[in-house]
């Protein structure tokens, strides 16, 4: 129903850590969205530095950011010297996650070379929702809100495309020759699926050049959207509305342009399951979305305490896709790999995800397994899909992106 959690039962061990440690006296806690605002800002204007810190939280939060800002350059050069020293490699935990993130650099760049795309800047923001910090140890609670910007190689004038992700991470650090280092770093991870082909020796420096480029979008263009004064007829879908709800409730700040992660009136099923269908169902069948008829089998029926009673095919992967289709709510357009899908056709110069329209629906298959949904919101200069989804929080991302090529399979369905 959602993505594939990383070392699932060790976070949620480490979950109920951070919930149910004590506050000892010497603890400070952090639980300020404003003070992380207020340091991030000042970091990334050079107006303060560490030394300048007198308050052992706020040390913690731009040691945090400061930490973001190096591996998002990685992501760029693919020199990750500077990324080793922010981790403790002789523990295991703190190991694992230096390599993850080397992976999802090496993975990262692969996917744009392979594309022909150049990403022009990474950053992230560490919205702190909670520390906890003695003199030799730390954890924190912090949301990471990154926005990626690319270009295509191809193009003479290039358009600057945008997207961006929001990852809750749980770390851990110890101080060391007084600096904090990472000891563990435990977050769902949108690229993980991607990351099962790629390893690293723990030698390796500077990596080299991406993957060539082996896709071509340079005669790809985004559809031409139209709209309509016509007044959508009630249960009909209103797939403007379904994409003004899918952004509003994206879980991404500086996407949505507000604060609300999710509408509060459903129950959230991250961590339970995932909420990736929950949230393509509210896109579509509310009353402020997309309002399409709801009826026996696939239903939402709000209560005003303990969230909204759900049908199976509201909430759960397979049961959301099999509905669509078989209740004629739904076409398959194709389903296929994503080679198979942007192969240029007769009817369809972008191949099958030129006939994807906003407000429709991709699901993703691991084989015959249903294991993801997401809406289409909008498309990129070349007319890639973008996608919006929840379970982790994404803002018109590259349909595909954090997906292998290896046993997966991309349903392409229209909403009628």
């Amino acid at each position: 129903m959602g993505i594939r959690i990383i070392y699932k039962t060790l976070i949620s061990s480490i979950m109920i850590c951070f919930m149910l440690t004590p506050i000892i006296s010497q603890a400070i806690q952090v639980s300020t969205l404003n003070k992380a605002d207020q340091v991030s800002s000042l970091l990334s204007l050079n107006q303060i530095s560490l030394c300048e810190m007198t308050n052992a939280e706020d040390t913690l939060i731009l040691h945090i950011q400061e930490f973001f800002n190096k591996r998002n350059d990685m992501f760029l050069t693919g020199d990750i010297a500077d990324l080793i020293p922010y981790y403790e490699t002789s523990h295991n935990y703190g190991k694992y996650s230096l390599e993850h993130e080397v992976r999802r650099i090496r993975y990262l760049r692969d996917w744009a070379g392979e594309r022909g795309i150049k990403f022009t800047s990474i950053s992230s923001k560490a919205n702190v929702k909670r520390a906890s910090v003695s003199p030799t140890h730390a954890k924190i609670k912090v949301d990471e809100e990154y926005k990626f910007e690319y270009v295509y190689n191809c193009d003479n004038e290039p358009v600057v495309n945008n997207f961006g992700i929001n990852l809750f991470h749980a770390i851990t650090l110890n101080k060391k020759n007084d600096k904090w280092i990472i000891t563990s770093d435990w977050y769902l991870d949108c690229f993980d699926d991607a990351l099962k082909g790629y390893s690293w020796d723990f030698k390796t420096l500077q990596f080299s050049e991406p993957k060539s480029q082996c896709y071509d979008f340079s005669t790809f263009a985004p559809p031409t959207l139209q709209e309509t004064g016509t007044p959508i007829p009630k249960g009909k879908y209103n797939r403007l509305k379904a994409i003004e709800y899918a952004d509003k409730y994206c879980g991404v700040p500086w996407g949505s342009k507000n604060n609300l992660k999710y509408n509060k009136k459903y129950k959230n099923y991250t961590g339970i399951g995932g909420d990736c269908t929950n949230y393509i169902s509210q896109c579509l069948g509310d009353k402020e979305g997309g309002a399409l008829k709801h009826d026996g089998a696939w239903f939402s029926v709000y209560k005003k305490y303990d969230g909204a009673e759900n049908s199976a095919s509201w909430v759960n992967a397979d049961a959301f896709r099999n509905y669509l289709l078989y209740s004629g709510k739904g076409t398959l357009i194709k389903r296929g790999s994503f080679k198979n899908l942007i192969a240029p056709s007769n009817d369809s110069p972008n191949g099958a995800i030129g006939r994807l329209q906003l407000g429709d629906v991709v699901s993703y298959a691991k084989g015959n397994d249903i294991d993801h949904n997401a809406i289409v919101t909008a498309f990129d200069s070349h007319g890639y899909p973008l996608i919006n989804s929840h379970t982790v929080e994404r803002y018109h991302v590259p349909f595909d992106l954090g997906w292998s090529d290896k046993n997966i399979y991309f349903h392409l369905i229209h909403v009628r």
